[in-house]
C-alpha cells in the first residue's frame, strides 16, 4: 500500500494540473468571445453614430484582451471620428504590431496619418509631414490624396523633382478624382517655380478645366502654398543667422 501512496499522489497532481490548465483555456476563450462580442457591439453602436458607446465597447473588449488587434483597430477608427488623432494611430501602430495584415490597403488607417501629415505640414514639420505620407502611402498604395498632399510638402520643402513625380503619380492614379485638380495645380506651380512657364500654363488650364469649386478656390490654395514657402524661408534664414 505504501507503494500506492506516492503513485495516487502522482496521479491526483496531474489530474489537477490538466484541469487547471483546461480551466485556464476555458477561461481566455470566454475572454476572447466576450471580447468580441464588445467589438461586435461596438461597430453596430458606431455604425448608428454612438461614437462614445462604441468608444466604451472597445475599452471592455481591450480590458478583457489588450492583444486584441481588431479592437485596437477600430478604437483607433472611434478616436479618429472624435478628433483624437494621435489616439487613433496609437491604436492603429499597436494593431499592426500585433496583425500586419490589418494595414493591408487600409483607407482608416491611411486617412488618418494623411489628416496628421496635413497638420503637420500646416506647422511646418515637413519632415514628419513626409514621413506620416510615406506611411499612408504604403498602407494604402493607390491613394492619391496622400500623393498629392506629400507632393505638397516637397514643393514647400524646396525638392521641386519630387514633388512633380508625386504629382504625375497622383494624376496617373486618379485622372478623375476630387484632388487632381489640386495636382495639376500644384505641378503647374512647381513647374512655374522650375521657370517652365509654358508648361506651368498647360497645368494651371487643366486645373481650372477640371476644377469644381472654381478659380478662386485654386488661386486660394496657390497662396496658401507660396505663403508657407515664404514663411519657411524666413525661418531658415532666421535660424542662420542665430547659428552666425
Amino acid at each position: 500500500m505504501r507503494g500506492l501512496a506516492p503513485l495516487l499522489i502522482s496521479l491526483l497532481v496531474l489530474t489537477f494540473a490538466t484541469a487547471s490548465a483546461q480551466d485556464l483555456r476555458s477561461t481566455k476563450e470566454q475572454e476572447l468571445r466576450s471580447a468580441k462580442d464588445y467589438v461586435k457591439r461596438g461597430i453596430t453602436r458606431f455604425g448608428r453614430g454612438d461614437i462614445e458607446g462604441a468608444l466604451s465597447d472597445y475599452n471592455k473588449a481591450l480590458g478583457l484582451n489588450p492583444h486584441f488587434a481588431e479592437a485596437l483597430l477600430n478604437r483607433g477608427k472611434a478616436r479618429r471620428a472624435v478628433g483624437d488623432l494621435e489616439g487613433a494611430i496609437e491604436d492603429y501602430e499597436k494593431a499592426i504590431d500585433l496583425d500586419p495584415h490589418l494595414a493591408s490597403n487600409n483607407r482608416d488607417i491611411t486617412q488618418a496619418y494623411t489628416n496628421r501629415g496635413f497638420i503637420r505640414v500646416n506647422e511646418l514639420d515637413l519632415d514628419g509631414a513626409i514621413e506620416d505620407f510615406n506611411k499612408a502611402i504604403k498602407f494604402y498604395p493607390s491613394a492619391s490624396d496622400s500623393y498629392v498632399k506629400r507632393a505638397e510638402a516637397r514643393l514647400i520643402k524646396g525638392d521641386l523633382e519630387a514633388a512633380i513625380n508625386d504629382f504625375d503619380k497622383a494624376i496617373f492614379l486618379n485622372p478623375r478624382g476630387a484632388s487632381v485638380s489640386l495636382a495639376y495645380a500644384g505641378r503647374g506651380f512647381t513647374r512655374m517655380l522650375q521657370g517652365k512657364d509654358e508648361e506651368a500654363k498647360k497645368d494651371f488650364d487643366k486645373s481650372i478645366k477640371l476644377n469644381t469649386e472654381g478659380k478662386i478656390f485654386l488661386e486660394l490654395h496657390l497662396r496658401i502654398l507660396d505663403a508657407q514657402i515664404k514663411e519657411l524661408k524666413r525661418r531658415r534664414a532666421e535660424t542662420q543667422q542665430k547659428v552666425a
